[in-house]
Protein backbone atom coordinates (compact mmCIF):
# COMPACT_ATOMS: atom_id res chain seq x y z
CA UNK A 1 0.00 0.00 0.00
CA UNK A 2 1.05 3.61 -0.76
CA UNK A 3 -0.15 6.62 1.32
CA UNK A 4 -1.97 9.82 -1.30
CA UNK A 5 0.91 12.08 0.55
CA UNK A 6 4.11 9.23 -1.14
CA UNK A 7 1.98 9.67 -4.09
CA UNK A 8 1.79 13.20 -4.16
CA UNK A 9 5.57 13.15 -3.85
CA UNK A 10 5.86 11.03 -7.16
CA UNK A 11 3.86 13.32 -9.63
CA UNK A 12 4.69 16.86 -7.72
CA UNK A 13 1.01 16.97 -7.06
CA UNK A 14 -0.83 18.76 -3.79
CA UNK A 15 -3.46 16.74 -1.34
CA UNK A 16 -6.92 18.43 -0.53
CA UNK A 17 -8.30 16.37 2.46
CA UNK A 18 -6.58 13.71 4.21
CA UNK A 19 -3.52 12.55 2.77
CA UNK A 20 -2.49 9.31 4.76
CA UNK A 21 -5.27 7.85 2.91
CA UNK A 22 -4.11 4.41 1.66
CA UNK A 23 -4.20 3.32 -1.92
CA UNK A 24 -4.35 -0.21 -2.65
CA UNK A 25 -5.28 0.16 -6.35
CA UNK A 26 -6.02 2.02 -9.57
CA UNK A 27 -9.28 1.91 -11.54
CA UNK A 28 -12.04 3.95 -13.73
CA UNK A 29 -14.55 5.44 -11.49
CA UNK A 30 -17.24 2.81 -12.57
CA UNK A 31 -15.30 0.23 -11.32
CA UNK A 32 -13.66 1.79 -8.36
CA UNK A 33 -13.44 -0.52 -5.41
CA UNK A 34 -12.31 0.54 -1.51
CA UNK A 35 -8.83 1.95 -1.81
CA UNK A 36 -8.78 2.48 -5.28
CA UNK A 37 -7.44 5.84 -6.71
CA UNK A 38 -9.54 6.91 -9.56
CA UNK A 39 -9.19 9.75 -11.86
CA UNK A 40 -11.48 12.64 -13.51
CA UNK A 41 -10.46 14.94 -16.21
CA UNK A 42 -13.80 16.95 -16.24
CA UNK A 43 -16.62 18.06 -13.88
CA UNK A 44 -18.82 15.10 -15.14
CA UNK A 45 -16.02 12.90 -14.10
CA UNK A 46 -15.66 14.12 -10.86
CA UNK A 47 -19.29 13.50 -10.21
CA UNK A 48 -18.87 9.99 -11.18
CA UNK A 49 -15.75 9.73 -8.86
CA UNK A 50 -17.57 10.99 -5.99
CA UNK A 51 -20.72 8.86 -6.03
CA UNK A 52 -17.64 5.69 -6.66
CA UNK A 53 -16.05 4.06 -3.93
CA UNK A 54 -12.49 5.31 -4.63
CA UNK A 55 -10.44 6.26 -1.57
CA UNK A 56 -9.00 9.55 -3.87
CA UNK A 57 -9.36 11.23 -6.92
CA UNK A 58 -6.08 12.21 -9.62
CA UNK A 59 -6.91 15.43 -11.62
CA UNK A 60 -6.39 18.55 -12.79
CA UNK A 61 -9.21 20.64 -11.27
CA UNK A 62 -9.72 22.38 -7.71
CA UNK A 63 -12.57 21.52 -6.23
CA UNK A 64 -14.55 22.97 -3.05
CA UNK A 65 -15.87 21.15 -0.60
CA UNK A 66 -15.37 17.37 -2.55
CA UNK A 67 -16.31 14.34 0.10
CA UNK A 68 -13.40 12.78 -0.85
CA UNK A 69 -9.14 12.99 -0.67
CA UNK A 70 -8.19 14.84 -3.85
CA UNK A 71 -4.13 15.02 -5.42
CA UNK A 72 -4.03 17.73 -7.13
CA UNK A 73 -1.67 17.68 -10.63
CA UNK A 74 -0.45 19.73 -13.66
CA UNK A 75 -0.18 16.66 -15.78
CA UNK A 76 -2.81 14.26 -15.47
CA UNK A 77 -1.75 12.26 -17.95
CA UNK A 78 2.09 11.81 -16.90
CA UNK A 79 0.77 11.12 -13.58
CA UNK A 80 -1.48 8.89 -14.07
CA UNK A 81 1.48 6.69 -16.16
CA UNK A 82 3.68 7.04 -13.05
CA UNK A 83 0.94 6.12 -10.49
CA UNK A 84 -0.35 3.21 -12.65
CA UNK A 85 3.60 1.53 -12.58
CA UNK A 86 3.82 2.11 -9.16
CA UNK A 87 0.30 0.69 -8.19
CA UNK A 88 1.29 -2.24 -10.73
CA UNK A 89 4.43 -2.92 -8.67
CA UNK A 90 2.60 -2.82 -5.37
CA UNK A 91 0.48 -6.32 -6.36
CA UNK A 92 1.68 -9.28 -4.36
CA UNK A 93 2.64 -12.21 -6.49
CA UNK A 94 -0.34 -14.77 -7.48
CA UNK A 95 -0.09 -18.53 -6.77
CA UNK A 96 0.75 -20.49 -9.68
CA UNK A 97 -1.51 -22.51 -11.60
CA UNK A 98 -0.39 -25.50 -13.86
CA UNK A 99 -3.39 -26.47 -16.23
CA UNK A 100 -3.73 -30.00 -16.35
CA UNK A 101 -3.63 -30.26 -19.74
CA UNK A 102 -0.05 -28.57 -20.33
CA UNK A 103 2.60 -30.60 -21.65
CA UNK A 104 5.77 -30.09 -19.46
CA UNK A 105 8.92 -32.05 -20.38
CA UNK A 106 10.19 -33.36 -17.75
CA UNK A 107 13.61 -31.69 -17.92
CA UNK A 108 12.07 -28.51 -17.89
CA UNK A 109 12.72 -26.18 -14.71
CA UNK A 110 9.39 -23.94 -13.58
CA UNK A 111 10.53 -21.79 -10.47
CA UNK A 112 7.79 -20.36 -7.52
CA UNK A 113 4.45 -19.16 -8.54
CA UNK A 114 4.53 -19.84 -12.73
CA UNK A 115 0.98 -20.32 -14.16
CA UNK A 116 0.72 -22.50 -17.37
CA UNK A 117 -2.61 -22.25 -19.27
CA UNK A 118 -4.91 -24.93 -21.19
CA UNK A 119 -2.95 -27.05 -24.16
CA UNK A 120 1.10 -25.13 -23.71
CA UNK A 121 3.71 -26.94 -24.05
CA UNK A 122 7.17 -26.62 -22.98
CA UNK A 123 10.24 -28.39 -24.50
CA UNK A 124 13.57 -30.01 -23.26
CA UNK A 125 15.76 -27.93 -20.63
CA UNK A 126 13.56 -24.68 -20.77
CA UNK A 127 14.01 -22.43 -17.47
CA UNK A 128 10.68 -20.45 -16.62
CA UNK A 129 11.40 -17.68 -13.47
CA UNK A 130 9.78 -16.69 -11.21
CA UNK A 131 6.20 -15.46 -10.52
CA UNK A 132 6.13 -15.88 -15.12
CA UNK A 133 2.80 -16.87 -16.91
CA UNK A 134 1.93 -18.29 -19.87
CA UNK A 135 -1.22 -18.18 -21.11
CA UNK A 136 -2.95 -20.88 -23.44
CA UNK A 137 -1.84 -22.51 -26.44
CA UNK A 138 1.99 -21.30 -26.20
CA UNK A 139 4.75 -23.26 -27.41
CA UNK A 140 8.06 -23.11 -25.37
CA UNK A 141 10.81 -25.04 -27.78
CA UNK A 142 13.98 -26.61 -26.24
CA UNK A 143 16.44 -24.71 -24.18
CA UNK A 144 14.22 -21.70 -23.96
CA UNK A 145 15.15 -19.38 -21.14
CA UNK A 146 12.20 -17.08 -19.89
CA UNK A 147 12.96 -14.73 -16.75
CA UNK A 148 11.02 -13.76 -13.92
CA UNK A 149 7.34 -11.81 -13.42
CA UNK A 150 7.25 -12.37 -17.15
CA UNK A 151 3.63 -12.51 -18.94
CA UNK A 152 3.00 -14.71 -22.25
CA UNK A 153 -0.50 -14.18 -23.31
CA UNK A 154 -2.52 -17.10 -25.65
CA UNK A 155 -0.94 -18.62 -28.93
CA UNK A 156 2.53 -17.13 -28.55
CA UNK A 157 5.33 -19.10 -30.30
CA UNK A 158 8.99 -19.01 -28.74
CA UNK A 159 11.59 -21.14 -31.06
CA UNK A 160 14.48 -22.93 -29.57
CA UNK A 161 17.23 -21.06 -27.52
CA UNK A 162 15.14 -18.08 -27.64
CA UNK A 163 15.94 -15.75 -24.21
CA UNK A 164 13.61 -13.41 -22.76
CA UNK A 165 13.87 -11.46 -19.73
CA UNK A 166 12.06 -10.47 -16.55
CA UNK A 167 9.31 -8.16 -16.65
CA UNK A 168 8.72 -8.55 -20.15
CA UNK A 169 4.78 -8.05 -21.53
CA UNK A 170 4.60 -10.63 -25.14
CA UNK A 171 1.06 -10.49 -26.54
CA UNK A 172 -0.54 -12.86 -28.55
CA UNK A 173 0.68 -14.25 -31.82
CA UNK A 174 3.68 -12.96 -31.51
CA UNK A 175 6.76 -15.61 -32.95
CA UNK A 176 9.58 -15.07 -31.48
CA UNK A 177 13.11 -16.58 -32.93
CA UNK A 178 11.29 -18.21 -36.46
CA UNK A 179 14.03 -17.94 -39.20
CA UNK A 180 14.94 -15.17 -41.48
CA UNK A 181 14.30 -14.59 -44.52
CA UNK A 182 17.98 -15.49 -45.96
CA UNK A 183 18.09 -17.33 -49.39
CA UNK A 184 20.71 -17.38 -52.28
CA UNK A 185 19.21 -18.22 -55.53
CA UNK A 186 22.04 -20.63 -57.34
CA UNK A 187 21.05 -21.81 -61.22
CA UNK A 188 17.73 -22.83 -60.86
CA UNK A 189 17.29 -23.18 -57.36
CA UNK A 190 17.08 -21.02 -54.09
CA UNK A 191 19.03 -21.96 -51.28
CA UNK A 192 18.17 -21.74 -48.01
CA UNK A 193 20.90 -19.83 -46.27
CA UNK A 194 21.33 -21.22 -42.60
CA UNK A 195 19.71 -19.24 -39.19
CA UNK A 196 21.97 -20.60 -36.35
CA UNK A 197 21.64 -17.41 -34.18
CA UNK A 198 18.91 -17.33 -31.38
CA UNK A 199 16.63 -14.00 -30.15
CA UNK A 200 17.42 -12.19 -27.04
CA UNK A 201 15.01 -9.95 -25.54
CA UNK A 202 15.97 -7.78 -22.27
CA UNK A 203 14.38 -6.68 -19.47
CA UNK A 204 10.97 -4.79 -19.81
CA UNK A 205 10.58 -5.14 -23.27
CA UNK A 206 6.41 -5.30 -24.14
CA UNK A 207 5.57 -6.61 -27.39
CA UNK A 208 2.00 -6.22 -29.02
CA UNK A 209 0.16 -8.66 -30.54
CA UNK A 210 1.09 -10.30 -33.60
CA UNK A 211 4.75 -9.20 -33.63
CA UNK A 212 7.67 -11.40 -35.63
CA UNK A 213 11.11 -11.44 -34.42
CA UNK A 214 13.49 -13.61 -36.69
CA UNK A 215 16.77 -15.69 -35.11
CA UNK A 216 20.05 -14.28 -36.36
CA UNK A 217 22.00 -15.87 -38.82
CA UNK A 218 25.17 -16.54 -36.72
CA UNK A 219 24.66 -14.29 -34.09
CA UNK A 220 21.87 -12.93 -32.26
CA UNK A 221 19.00 -10.46 -32.95
CA UNK A 222 18.64 -8.49 -29.90
CA UNK A 223 15.35 -6.35 -28.61
CA UNK A 224 16.85 -3.55 -25.84
CA UNK A 225 15.72 -3.18 -22.58
CA UNK A 226 12.71 -1.06 -22.15
CA UNK A 227 11.94 -1.25 -25.64
CA UNK A 228 8.25 -1.63 -27.13
CA UNK A 229 6.96 -2.79 -30.03
CA UNK A 230 2.97 -2.49 -31.34
CA UNK A 231 1.31 -4.51 -32.95
CA UNK A 232 2.77 -6.12 -36.44
CA UNK A 233 5.88 -5.04 -36.11
CA UNK A 234 8.67 -7.29 -38.22
CA UNK A 235 11.87 -7.62 -36.70
CA UNK A 236 14.51 -8.98 -38.93
CA UNK A 237 17.21 -11.33 -38.35
CA UNK A 238 20.53 -9.83 -36.51
CA UNK A 239 18.69 -6.36 -36.08
CA UNK A 240 19.83 -4.62 -32.62
CA UNK A 241 17.22 -2.74 -31.04
CA UNK A 242 18.72 -0.11 -28.26
CA UNK A 243 16.62 0.25 -24.80
CA UNK A 244 13.91 2.20 -25.08
CA UNK A 245 13.49 2.06 -28.82
CA UNK A 246 9.27 2.64 -29.65
CA UNK A 247 7.98 1.47 -33.04
CA UNK A 248 4.21 1.27 -33.96
CA UNK A 249 2.27 -0.95 -35.91
CA UNK A 250 3.03 -2.42 -39.19
CA UNK A 251 6.83 -1.34 -39.15
CA UNK A 252 9.08 -3.34 -40.46
CA UNK A 253 13.48 -3.47 -39.84
CA UNK A 254 15.30 -5.68 -42.35
CA UNK A 255 17.67 -7.83 -41.44
CA UNK A 256 20.98 -6.44 -39.46
CA UNK A 257 19.73 -2.83 -39.32
CA UNK A 258 20.99 -1.36 -35.90
CA UNK A 259 18.79 1.47 -34.05
CA UNK A 260 19.59 3.34 -30.73
CA UNK A 261 18.58 3.86 -27.54
CA UNK A 262 15.54 6.12 -27.45
CA UNK A 263 14.29 6.31 -30.79
CA UNK A 264 10.83 6.07 -31.77
CA UNK A 265 9.25 4.87 -35.24
CA UNK A 266 5.47 6.24 -36.58
CA UNK A 267 3.59 3.64 -37.94
CA UNK A 268 4.12 1.76 -41.24
CA UNK A 269 7.83 2.75 -40.97
CA UNK A 270 10.39 0.55 -43.17
CA UNK A 271 13.98 -0.02 -42.58
CA UNK A 272 16.58 -1.37 -44.80
CA UNK A 273 18.75 -3.80 -44.21
CA UNK A 274 22.33 -2.92 -42.73
CA UNK A 275 20.80 0.76 -41.75
CA UNK A 276 22.35 2.32 -38.76
CA UNK A 277 19.92 4.69 -37.28
CA UNK A 278 21.91 6.30 -34.09
CA UNK A 279 19.64 7.70 -30.66
CA UNK A 280 17.13 9.95 -29.78
CA UNK A 281 15.70 9.63 -33.56
CA UNK A 282 12.45 10.35 -34.73
CA UNK A 283 10.76 8.87 -37.78
CA UNK A 284 7.68 9.91 -39.12
CA UNK A 285 5.13 7.46 -40.05
CA UNK A 286 5.44 5.81 -43.92
CA UNK A 287 9.01 6.69 -43.72
CA UNK A 288 11.26 4.78 -46.13
CA UNK A 289 14.72 4.76 -44.75
CA UNK A 290 17.44 3.69 -46.52
CA UNK A 291 20.43 5.61 -45.92
CA UNK A 292 22.77 3.62 -44.36
CA UNK A 293 24.11 5.78 -41.91
CA UNK A 294 20.89 7.90 -39.52
CA UNK A 295 22.87 10.84 -36.89
CA UNK A 296 22.02 11.17 -33.49
CA UNK A 297 18.71 13.36 -32.68
CA UNK A 298 17.91 13.19 -36.47
CA UNK A 299 13.71 13.93 -37.82
CA UNK A 300 13.46 12.27 -40.59
CA UNK A 301 9.91 12.02 -43.06
CA UNK A 302 9.03 10.80 -46.52
CA UNK A 303 9.98 8.13 -48.71
CA UNK A 304 13.21 8.08 -49.16
CA UNK A 305 13.15 9.52 -45.49
CA UNK A 306 14.67 12.75 -45.37
CA UNK A 307 15.15 15.57 -42.83
CA UNK A 308 11.61 16.73 -41.64
CA UNK A 309 13.04 20.68 -42.11
CA UNK A 310 13.56 19.76 -45.41
CA UNK A 311 10.53 18.24 -46.35
CA UNK A 312 8.58 20.73 -44.90
CA UNK A 313 10.66 23.41 -47.26
CA UNK A 314 9.98 21.25 -50.42
CA UNK A 315 6.38 20.75 -49.49
CA UNK A 316 5.85 24.69 -49.17
CA UNK A 317 7.48 25.21 -52.40
CA UNK A 318 5.16 22.86 -54.69
CA UNK A 319 2.10 24.01 -53.12
CA UNK A 320 3.27 27.68 -53.84
CA UNK A 321 4.26 26.34 -57.02
CA UNK A 322 0.75 24.61 -57.57
CA UNK A 323 -1.20 27.69 -56.46
CA UNK A 324 0.46 30.20 -58.66
CA UNK A 325 0.69 27.77 -61.95
CA UNK A 326 -1.59 30.14 -63.40
CA UNK A 327 0.36 33.08 -63.41
CA UNK A 328 4.14 31.20 -63.88
CA UNK A 329 2.45 29.59 -67.23
CA UNK A 330 1.19 33.41 -68.57
CA UNK A 331 4.98 34.57 -67.70
CA UNK A 332 6.32 31.61 -69.62
CA UNK A 333 3.82 32.67 -72.26
CA UNK A 334 5.28 36.04 -72.28
CA UNK A 335 8.97 35.40 -72.48
CA UNK A 336 8.52 32.41 -75.07
CA UNK A 337 6.79 35.14 -77.09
Amino acid sequence: MITVNEMAKLVGGSVQGNGDVKITGLAPAAFARDGDLTFALDEGEMKAAEKSKAACVLTRLKPSGFPKTVLIVNDLKESLVVLYNVVQKMKPSEKGTIHPTAVIDETAVLGENVSVGPYTVIGKNARIGDNSALGANCSIGDNVTIGSSTRLYSNVSVYELSVIGNNVIIHAGVVIGSDGFGFIPKGDRVLKVPQMGNVVIEDDVEIGANCCIDRGTFSNTVIGKGTKLDNLVQVAHNVKLGRNVLIAGQSGIAGSATVGDNTMMGGQVGVSDHVSIGKDVKIGAQSGVSKQTVRDGAVLFGCPAKDANEIRKQTAFVARLYKNAGKIRKLLKKFSE
